[in-house]
């Protein structure tokens, strides 16, 4: 088994923090969104085993979030949504730093579904819609990943899943 990192303690657990999230922050059994969250970790940190060299400053945490992300968040977010958070899990997310995403890979999966709350259409249902959804929303323009390194990586860690 591959070294794992961001505070992360095997495969299963990313899979059930992603259902997890997934369920708290939607509808129940949201395969959709449980894939999307996993295929962002994929993408970003080959699912907790690509160590960050800057682990608390750029890309921080599983899904590797920055600071204009968070704060894009915390200023566009949905109170409903920090409100269903702090309910369930205890995070004030007004009131985490970027560097708390670090080693919790639940409040990394968290903001990752925030981060996709914002974005007005639906998460595609194939792997490749999931990628342009994942360049065009997540990634960005400004981002060196490309769709087909979505692609790549999902395939990688998650295989047939």
């Amino acid at each position: 088994m591959k070294k794992l990192y961001y505070g992360l303690k095997s495969k299963e657990q990313a899979f059930a923090l992603a259902k997890e999230v997934s369920d708290g922050l939607g509808s129940k059994n949201d395969t959709e969104s449980e894939l999307m969250l996993l295929g962002t970790a994929c993408a970003e940190t080959k699912l907790g085993t690509y160590p960050d060299n800057t682990p608390k400053t750029l890309g921080v945490g599983l899904c590797q979030h920055d600071q204009i992300g968070l704060d894009d968040i915390k200023q566009e977010g949905e109170q409903r949504h920090f409100d269903i958070i702090k309910k369930l899990w205890g995070y004030d997310i007004l009131a985490i730093k970027l560097a708390d995403l670090a080693e919790d890979p639940k409040l990394s999966f968290i903001c990752c579904r925030l981060s996709y709350k914002r974005v007005p259409a639906s998460i595609p249902k194939t792997t490749q819609g999931k990628a342009a959804y994942w360049k065009q929303y997540y990634n960005t323009e400004a981002g060196k990943g490309t769709e087909q390194h979505y692609i790549d990586a999902v395939d990688e860690c998650l295989g047939a899943k």
